[in-house]
């Protein structure tokens, strides 16, 4: 981590707001001091919050795109509205060889099968490192000690505060799924059957078997929920997340089976952790480039799925 710190000096943030003061965090965490932000709109009071939490840090509020190239950046985090994530790839590239984009890396409803041809060429851009932010990487990582047993039925259950209705509810939260799923499943997509996909205005819910695993997927947005809620169960045992706030960090804690409490890392700052330690780590880039491209070749399968029961 010291190495890296010395390393990345500077930082931009495109998206500041909402799951944006999740990676300006991180990056403050990981020594990272100078630090500019682009959003959607001019704000000029939108960093005076952070200027006096973070006295030991710069804080750079850019106007536009050519702010980014004067910056000059040794990294850029996308964390704009998935919409916008192709048009920010392409501009940050011109300008940084390093990136990290929440997930899904991009998603166009016009573009119907061949979101996952312009994922695998956006991610085979020459001396570019992209990596795309699973925070279930994470969690299912850290379950693998307490999980080692053939997996033959997962269920994945996550209700959040969302605002998107029926089949954008699966675009936002299916690559959770997929990334929670295919690292516990160490990756092996060889066989792929979709049993169902049900869609609601508030709702999104499939079953599909991957090799002997039966997995169900249930999501549900409502803006008026007040935290995220996530369950799921490997095999026979039941999990649910509990997470709370001290000193400004969420601290998250597994409730296996109703009784055993697990303390474990939160998934999304130990993720992007990893991420900042790895970025120049090639292993780190295939197995994240691999991981994003199967997960955008399974939505495409079950978003543009029509046989709805």
């Amino acid at each position: 981590m010291k190495k890296n710190s010395k390393i990345f000096k500077t930082a931009v943030i495109i998206g500041p707001s909402g799951i944006g003061k999740a990676h300006l965090r991180e990056l403050i965490n990981f020594g990272i001091k100078k630090i500019g932000v682009l959003g959607k709109k001019y704000k000029k009071d939108r960093l005076n919050i952070e200027k006096k939490k973070y006295k030991d840090v710069i804080f750079y509020n850019l106007k536009n795109i050519q702010g980014i190239k004067e910056f000059k950046p040794d990294i850029i985090n996308i964390c704009s509205p998935t919409k916008f994530h192709l048009k920010h790839l392409k501009f940050s590239k011109k300008f940084c060889n390093r990136i990290i984009v929440e997930k899904p890396l991009l998603w166009s409803k016009n573009k119907k099968n061949l979101n996952s041809l312009i994922s695998k060429k956006i991610l085979n851009s020459n001396k570019k490192k992209i990596f795309v932010n699973f925070p279930m990487i994470s969690l299912a990582e850290q379950l693998k000690k307490y999980e080692n047993k053939k997996i033959n039925q997962l269920t994945f259950s996550y209700f959040t505060n969302g605002k998107n209705t029926y089949n954008d509810i699966g675009i936002d939260l299916l690559p959770h799924a997929f990334s929670f799923m295919l690292t516990l499943l160490h990756f092996r997509l060889n066989t792929f059957k979709i049993i169902f996909v049900k869609k609601k205005i508030n709702s999104w819910k499939c079953k599909i078997q991957i090799k002997n695993c039966v997995c169900i997927f249930n999501f549900k947005q409502n803006i008026k929920k007040k935290f995220s809620e996530l369950k799921f169960s490997i095999n026979a045992n039941k999990y649910r997340r509990q997470q709370y706030l001290k000193s400004g960090n969420y601290l998250n804690i597994l409730i296996k089976n109703n009784k055993k409490k697990i303390q474990i890392r939160n998934p999304m700052a130990a993720n992007l952790k990893d991420i900042l330690e790895n970025i120049d780590n090639k292993v780190a880039f295939e197995n994240n480039k691999k991981l994003c491209i199967e997960s955008v070749k399974l939505t495409e399968k079950l978003i543009n799925y029509k046989e709805y029961e």
